[in-house]
């Protein structure tokens, strides 16, 4: 990566050019390397223009140079047009000429094999050593719609197309499929601020893109299309800040399937992490994940608007009951409510609208529209005043003839209001759609694709607050560094149960009583003590499911029972090859809910905490969530309450609430473990975590710990 010093003007002299040489421009407006110099005239690039060509003294009618030593003055861009093998020193001699920012559009590299990695590589040294920042290889380029700093090879703007400019910016790792989406958002009227295209990443990632547009004060939402990440701490940092400055970032990411994800590797020789882990990481950064393009589109075009709704409220006006019992059913997917309004607040409807219609909500207002335009401007009068209406839906269908009435009463209700009001207009040939979207009015085919966008929106604008983490002053530092180095002494990586229950009682979770021992008598002895019911288990730092191989006793409330028990365990421990044979004898915790606690490192995102229900059935289940650490008890709450099997928590059939803080606290409690012990725990398993109505204990547990030695670890 580049100098950390240069990193804010190199990026913004990417992003906002005032002077951009192109390296292997060619005369012919067709050829790639030709198109740059014809878009940057066509769209009116107001900066200096410089074609480089050595065998040209004018290139499209530009003054062109022979190399880059010709120019005079600044320069803050270099798009570099030249065959993969021409790259490398292209790009040092752009680094020796003090060029801050340079686009490689050229395949051949890193996704061809390893003669094309080892000229990525190059790039990559280049871009440490020098602090040049490079997007690409394998890219598109960049379009900047404010400046028409148009930097791109792109077909998509073959057409002679009118550039809409706005407060969306977009980031994506494929060239053609972001192109794709940047044409069909200029055509729904989405305004684009930039879209850039960063191909195999070789130096700038789409991280490190959206960290300098989201600081822009004119881009107000952030769109991305991602194939994989490499570096997701650096993601969440970009999602961070665009949580704390309410800017959304709607992100579509492919790869959820495993033939996806060897697709997206091949693609961009980028690597897809586990698609749970990255939907939790995200989600808790507040990020607005969508499943598609029509998904991503939908969302761009509420959030562009800048509207935000006050609850989850929505008013439906429609002239077909139908339509509107649809966007009912959908609304209700997305946790939208149309609930029935207040009778004093129907009657006021019932005065405007026919009598034969429905002021309950969803509106009725009959066919009758059709021939009484004037209906839809007394029925938005109303609903715009009514208190219990957070968001406005208006669903028309066809109805072309009156379209212009139609569109002029929505847009005067649109600007009497701040509260969001979309359109859904269905059928008919497409124009009402087209000019309410040019009036900045959001307008849909469909009311369940409506019906998501406001999801989208309400979720984003109520999304809760990052994570207040404050790590708890009653951890046992020294237990734990005793623990783990005891352990790497012994060159163990694998905890038995007992240093493993250790290791989470530190951190204040609470644990089952138990004792390990080596001998029946003391089996025995350490029941009696224990007192009531207990569990023998085979302890060893080599079985992780110790079920497997007959290693558990559950429920023993004798002496003899616990003799018998720990007699056949240490059998089975000497069988298994253990040196030193040894039981684990814990008291019972039986009732409540079983979940599950854990710890896993992502190779994108590092540490994870997995919680959800748990037990011999947790793979079953697959009831479980993902958060990055650390965090508070809130987080932790909001990731139990997420859980589909979550009304558990409150007792079922009769049965008391289970102590849902509790729970909340020991997941909060192991994230900081997770944490703090990043570069020395590679997975840890607490299940069952047993969740009765005063608290959660921990029951079994097992601690792994990575391999290789400190210095390799970091």
């Amino acid at each position: 990566m580049g100098a950390g010093d240069d990193f804010g003007d190199a990026v913004g002299k990417l992003l906002h050019p005032r002077s951009i040489a192109i390296l292997g421009a060619s005369d012919n407006p067709v050829k790639l390397s030709g198109r740059p110099v014809d878009y940057l005239k066509r769209f009116g690039y107001s900066g200096r223009v410089l074609p480089v060509n050595p065998h040209r003294s004018r290139v499209q009618g530009i003054p062109a140079f022979r190399s880059l030593d010709e120019i005079d003055g600044e320069i803050d861009l270099a798009l570099v047009m030249l065959p993969a093998e021409q790259v490398v020193p292209a790009v040092r001699k752009c680094a020796e000429r003090g060029i801050p920012a340079a686009i490689i559009g050229a395949a051949g590299f890193a996704e061809t094999g390893a003669a094309g990695a080892e000229l990525q590589r190059q790039l990559t040294e280049i871009a440490a050593e020098r602090g040049i920042r490079l997007l690409g290889p394998n890219c598109l380029g960049m379009i900047n719609v404010r400046n028409r700093a148009v930097a791109t090879f792109t077909s998509a703007l073959d057409e002679n197309i009118a550039l809409r400019e706005g407060p969306v910016a977009f980031v994506s790792q494929s060239g053609a499929f972001g192109s794709f989406i940047f044409s069909a958002a200029q055509q729904e009227g989405i305004g684009i601020s930039h879209y850039l295209n960063t191909g195999n990443e070789a130096d700038l990632s789409v991280a490190e893109i959206l960290s300098g547009l989201v600081e822009d004060p004119q881009v107000q939402v952030l769109m991305a299309y991602l194939e994989g990440l490499e570096d997701g701490e650096q993601f969440l940092r970009a999602a961070r800040r665009a949580h704390e400055l309410d800017k959304p970032l709607l992100v579509v990411k492919v790869g959820r399937s495993t033939a996806g994800a060897r697709a997206a590797h091949s693609h961009t020789a980028s690597l897809a992490g586990e698609d749970t882990v990255f939907d939790g990481a995200v989600r808790q950064h507040g990020v607005v994940r969508v499943g598609g393009l029509e998904p991503l589109l939908d969302a761009a075009q509420v959030f562009a608007v800048q509207r935000r709704p006050r609850g989850r409220r929505l008013t439906t006006l429609s002239l077909s009951g139908g339509a509107g019992v649809l966007m009912a059913d959908a609304a209700a997917n997305h946790r939208i409510e149309i609930g029935e309004w207040e009778p004093e607040w129907q009657q006021r409807m019932a005065s405007v609208i026919p009598p034969f219609g429905s002021p309950r909500n969803p509106i009725d207002l009959t066919a009758t529209l059709i021939s009484e335009p004037d209906l839809l401007r007394r029925s938005l009068q109303v609903a715009v005043k009514h208190p219990g209406t957070d968001m406005i839906a208006v669903l028309l269908g066809n109805a072309d003839s009156g379209a212009d009435q139609l569109i002029e009463i929505i847009r005067q209700a649109y600007e009497s209001t701040d509260r969001p009001i979309v359109v859904v207009w269905t059928g008919g040939s497409g124009r009402p759609r087209q000019r309410l979207r040019e009036l900045g009015i959001p307008c849909f085919t469909d009311p369940a694709r409506a019906a998501a966008a406001l999801g989208a929106l309400a979720d984003f604008s109520f999304r809760p607050p990052l994570p207040a983490a404050a790590r708890p002053d009653d951890i046992e530092d020294r237990v734990v560094r005793a623990i783990v180095c005891k352990a790497r002494s012994e060159d163990k990586r694998q905890l038995d149960e007992y240093d493993s229950t250790r290791l989470i009682a530190a951190y204040g979770i609470p644990c089952a009583g138990s004792y390990p021992v080596t001998t029946v008598q003391d089996a025995v002895e350490a029941a009696a003590e224990l007192g009531g019911r207990v569990a023998v288990k085979l302890l060893s730092d080599r079985i992780g499911h110790k079920t497997d191989v007959g290693g558990v006793r559950l429920d023993l409330r004798t002496p003899e029972q616990v003799r018998e028990a720990a007699a056949d365990l240490l059998e089975i421990a000497a069988d298994t090859g253990q040196a030193r044979p040894a039981v684990l004898v814990q008291r019972m915790v039986t009732g409540g809910a079983e979940l599950v606690a854990g710890i896993k490192r992502d190779p994108v995102f590092g540490p994870v905490v997995l919680v959800g229900f748990g037990g011999v059935l947790v793979d079953v289940l697959a009831d479980t969530r993902i958060g990055v650490p650390p965090f508070d008890s809130d987080t932790a709450r909001r990731l139990l309450l997420s859980l589909r099997a979550s009304e558990v928590f409150a007792g079922l059939r009769g049965q008391p609430a289970l102590d849902l803080d509790g729970a909340a606290d020991a997941v909060m409690r192991l994230s900081w473990l997770a944490a703090d012990l990043a570069d020395e725990v590679e997975e840890l398993d607490v299940n069952p975590l047993v969740l009765g109505p005063s608290g959660a204990t921990a029951v079994d547990c097992l601690a792994v710990l990575s391999a290789g030695a400190p210095e390799e670890r970091h």
